[in-house]
C-alpha cells in the first residue's frame, strides 16, 4: 500500500501520511532479496541473526562500563587509578591460562582482546573495592557482581530451566543496578575524557586535517585547536544497541541452544593466533633476540635466590616430569623419589618454626586415620603414643614433589584438570565435615607441600607388612570472615558479595594440618582483598610462606566464584556433571535473589512473538512454479530500523564509536605503537613497590602451568 502511494501516486517520503503508517512499527518501504525468494521455504531469515556475546557484551557493555568507571575515577582524584592498576598487577594467575597476569597499566586497555576485558570483569570487584567513598562503593559492588552473574550464566556451555531462569532475573537486576549506580554517580562527578580517549580524538582529528577532509589547513587547525582544548564531558550512552540486546539472551538459548554454539569466540582466538605467529616471526634481529633472553635469564635467576632448597615446595628449576596418567584417577601425582628430606632431620632444622608444631605426631595420626578406614573429619581425632609408633616411615624419608594434578568432572559432564603447585599458590576447596555451623558446604585451603612417604604399618589392625605408598598433602587451613559483631559480613547471591576468607592463626591447633589428596575438589583462584591490607600478627617467619611475601600476609581473600563456568555453577548449585558434590552444591540453591525465586518467565513466547513481528509481508509465492507473483507487494518490517551509533544524517555518532568498542578503526601513530610495544614488553614485570616476583616464564604441564604458546584464544570457560 504505502509503496503503491510513494511509486504510483508520488506522494512524498517524508509526508505525515506515510511516516503515521510506517513509524508505529519500524517499517521501512523496501523488499528485500532474502525475504523474497526464501518465502516459499517458509524461512524467515531474521531468524539467522543470533546473539554476539563477545562483541555485544564483553567488547560492548563491560567495556563501555568499565571506560566509565575510569572516568569516575579520574574525576574522584587519580590516586584511585594508581591503586586499580597496583591491584590488578597484584592479582594471581589461575589455571592454563584461564586468568593471566594483568599488564602494568590496565587501566589504558592498550591491545587487549575479548578475553582480556573478560579477565578484568572476573577479577574486578576486590579490585574496585574501596576505592570510591562509602555512597558509591556499595552500588559499584552491586553491578559489577552482578555484570560477573550474568556474563557467567549467558556463557554456561549446559542450561537448564533453572539457570535460565536466573539469567533472566539476572538481567532485570543488572538494568536496574547499572541505572542506578550511573544516575547517583552522575550527581557527584563530572565525568570527561580518558586520557587515551582525548589522545585518540586528537590523533583523528590530526588526519583529517592532514587529508583535507575538514576544509582548508588553516580552518581544520582552528577547529582543531578549538575542540581539543580539554577533555570532552561523557556521560554513560544508555541508548545503545548492545545494551538493549541483553533482552533477547534467555530467548536465543532457549530457541537456539547455548551461547558457545554460535560465538564468534573461536574464531576470534584463531586469528589471534595466526597474528601472534606472525608477529613472532617478524621479531627484531637475533642480537634483539639475544638480549632479551638474558633478560629472561636474570629473571629466573632472581627467582632462585628467592627459593629456599629446603622448602616444602620444590623450586623452579627442579625438574620431576609427570607421566601419563588414568584420566579416570582422580588425582595424579609423580612416583619419583628425587627430591627427599630426612624428616627427623628436617624438623630439627626448624624447630622454632610455628608451622612445623606437632608435625610428626600429626602426620602420624592422618594416616592412622586412613589406614584404619575412618571417615574423614578434619583429622580431629588423636591417637596414643602406642599406636602412633605403629606407622614406620621407612628411612626416616618423605618426598617432595612438584605438581598435584587434579581430574574432575565439570558442570557439563566433561572431564577437565587443575594443576596446582605449590610455589604458585595452590588453593583447594573440598567438602566442609562440621558439626555445627551455618551450613557452607566447603572448606578452603593452601597447599604448602605435595609429599608422599612409604609407610609400614604393624599392630593389630595392620592389614599387610609390606610397604605402601601414602601420599599426602600439607595445608595451611584458610577460615571464612564471620565479620564483627558491629558489622557482621555476609557473602552470597542474594547480598551480592563474594565469599571472604583469610588464614587462621598460627597459634591456633588448626591452622595447618594434613590431606588425603582424594579429598580435594579442584582448586580455587583466590584474590586478595586489597582493602584490607597486609597482616603479620597471624603467622611468624616460616617456611610455610613463600620468601617473596616479605614475611606478611594478605588480612583477607576473596574466592573468585566467577573465574570459570564450574567454578560458578559449584557456587550456584544445580550443575548436571556435579554428582559427587549435589548434595552439597545445593546448599546455594536456597540462597538467591527475590527476583530468582519467581516462577517460569515468558522469554521465549515474547521472543516466538518478536520473530513472528518480523515476519516478511511483502511478496506472496507461487509455489508449483517458484515464481513471484502479480499480488500486491507489502511492506517489509524491520525491528530497530534506526541503527544505534548513527545520527540524523547518517553518521556514526563519536561517542558510540569510542565507547563501544568501534574506534580501533583511527590510523596509529609510529609513536603509538613503539609506546604500545614498550607496554607490551612490560607486561607481567616485577612489581618492585610490593616485592612482587614474576616466576611464571618457561613453565610447563610439571610446573603447574602451561606455556602461553598453549594458550591460544581465550580462558577455558
Amino acid at each position: 500500500m504505502v509503496r503503491d502511494w510513494l511509486y504510483k501516486k508520488g506522494v512524498n517520503i517524508t509526508s505525515k501520511r506515510v511516516k503515521d503508517n510506517l513509524g508505529p512499527r519500524s517499517l521501512i518501504p523496501t523488499l528485500s532479496a532474502f525475504s523474497t525468494w526464501l518465502r516459499c521455504f517458509g524461512f524467515n531469515f531474521y531468524e539467522l541473526f543470533v546473539p554476539d556475546l563477545l562483541h555485544e557484551f564483553e567488547l560492548g557493555v563491560w567495556k563501555a562500563v568499565f571506560t566509565h568507571i575510569l572516568r569516575i575515577l579520574y574525576a574522584h582524584g587519580e590516586e584511585g587509578i594508581i591503586k586499580l592498576n597496583r591491584r590488578f598487577r597484584q592479582v594471581p594467575t589461575f589455571g592454563r591460562g584461564t586468568i593471566r597476569r594483568f599488564s602494568n597499566n590496565a587501566s589504558g586497555m592498550k591491545r587487549l582482546a575479548g578475553r582480556d576485558f573478560e579477565d578484568l570483569l572476573q577479577c574486578a570487584i576486590p579490585v574496585f573495592e574501596g576505592l570510591l567513598p562509602s555512597p558509591f562503593n556499595e552500588p559499584l559492588l552491586d553491578l559489577l557482581f552482578e555484570l560477573a552473574t550474568w556474563h557467567g550464566l549467558a556463557k554456561l556451555r549446559m542450561h537448564t530451566d533453572m539457570t535460565l531462569n536466573f539469567l533472566d532475573s539476572s538481567t532485570t537486576r543488572l538494568g536496574q543496578f547499572l541505572r542506578s549506580f550511573m544516575k547517583a554517580t552522575a550527581k557527584e562527578y563530572v565525568t570527561k575524557d580518558l586520557p587515551s580517549e582525548e589522545a585518540a580524538r586528537g590523533r583523528c582529528k590530526a588526519n583529517k586535517v592532514a587529508k583535507g577532509t575538514r576544509g582548508s589547513t588553516d580552518q581544520g587547525h582552528q577547529r582543531s585547536g578549538q575542540q581539543t582544548s580539554g577533555p570532552k564531558v561523557r556521560h554513560f550512552n544508555f541508548e545503545t544497541y548492545k545494551l538493549h540486546a541483553l533482552g533477547d539472551y534467555v530467548a536465543a538459548i532457549r530457541k537456539f541452544g547455548t551461547s558457545d554454539n554460535y560465538s564468534t569466540q573461536p574464531g576470534e582466538s584463531k586469528q589471534q593466533h595466526h597474528e601472534r605467529i606472525l608477529f613472532k616471526m617478524a621479531e627484531g634481529s637475533p642480537y634483539e633476540k639475544k638480549g632479551k633472553g638474558k633478560q629472561d635469564a636474570g629473571k629466573q635467576k632472581k627467582v632462585l635466590q628467592l627459593s629456599s632448597p629446603d622448602a616444602p615446595a620444590l623450586r623452579f628449576e627442579d625438574s620431576e616430569p609427570l607421566p601419563y596418567s588414568d584420566p579416570h584417577s582422580h588425582y595424579h601425582i609423580s612416583t619419583s623419589t628425587r627430591y627427599h628430606v630426612n624428616i627427623y632431620k628436617w624438623l630439627r632444622q626448624h624447630e622454632s618454626d610455628p608451622a612445623l608444631n606437632n608435625f610428626l605426631p600429626r602426620l602420624k595420626d592422618h594416616l592412622l586415620s586412613r589406614l584404619h578406614g575412618l571417615e574423614y573429619d578434619g583429622d580431629e581425632r588423636e591417637f596414643t603414643s602406642a599406636e602412633r609408633s605403629t606407622v614406620i616411615l621407612v628411612r626416616e624419608k618423605i618426598f617432595r614433589h612438584k605438581v598435584l594434578q587434579v581430574n574432575y568432572t565439570t558442570y557439563d559432564l566433561r572431564r577437565d584438570q587443575d594443576s596446582l603447585n605449590p610455589r604458585t599458590n595452590a588453593d583447594i576447596m573440598l567438602l566442609a565435615h562440621e558439626d555445627d555451623g551455618d551450613g557452607h558446604p566447603y572448606w578452603y585451603a593452601r597447599i604448602i607441600g605435595v609429599f608422599h612417604a612409604l609407610v609400614i604399618h604393624t599392630g593389630e589392625h595392620s592389614k599387610s607388612s609390606e610397604p605402601q605408598q601414602m601420599d599426602f598433602l600439607w595445608v595451611r587451613w584458610f577460615g571464612r570472615d564471620p565479620g564483627t559483631e558491629q558489622h557482621p559480613y555476609t557473602a552470597g547471591w542474594e547480598v551480592k558479595r563474594l565469599e571472604h576468607v583469610g588464614f587462621i592463626p598460627s597459634d591456633d591447633p588448626g591452622a595447618f594440618g594434613f590431606l588425603d589428596p582424594q579429598q580435594v575438589i579442584r582448586g580455587i583462584h583466590l584474590i586478595p582483598a586489597f582493602d584490607y591490607g597486609h597482616t603479620d600478627a597471624l603467622l611468624p617467619p616460616s617456611i610455610a610462606r613463600p620468601t617473596h611475601d616479605n614475611n606478611e600476609d594478605w588480612t583477607f581473600f576473596y574466592i573468585n566464584m566467577f573465574v570459570d563456568r564450574d567454578m560458578m555453577m559449584h557456587f550456584r548449585g544445580g550443575g548436571v556433571g556435579h554428582k559427587s558434590t549435589r548434595q552439597a552444591t545445593d546448599w546455594f540453591l536456597s540462597d538467591c535473589d527475590k527476583l530468582d525465586k519467581g516462577g517460569e518467565t515468558n522469554a521465549e513466547e515474547e521472543f516466538n512473538d518478536g520473530m513472528d513481528n518480523m515476519e516478511i509481508q511483502d511478496a506472496e509465492f507461487d509455489l508449483d512454479e517458484g515464481e513471484l507473483c502479480d499480488a500486491e507487494m507489502e511492506d517489509t518490517e524491520i525491528e530497530g530500523a534506526e541503527q544505534p551509533g548513527l545520527d540524523s544524517d547518517g553518521e556514526a555518532d563519536e561517542d558510540e564509536i569510542s565507547e563501544y568498542g568501534y574506534d580501533g578503526i583511527e590510523e596509529i601513530e609510529e609513536g603509538d605503537e613503539d609506546e604500545d610495544k614498550e607496554e607490551s614488553d612490560n607486561d607481567g614485570a616485577e612489581d618492585r613497590e610490593e616485592g612482587q616476583v614474576i616466576d611464571d616464564a618457561g613453565l610447563g604441564a610439571e610446573d603447574g602451568e602451561d606455556d602461553d604458546d598453549n594458550n591460544n584464544g581465550y580462558a577455558e570457560l
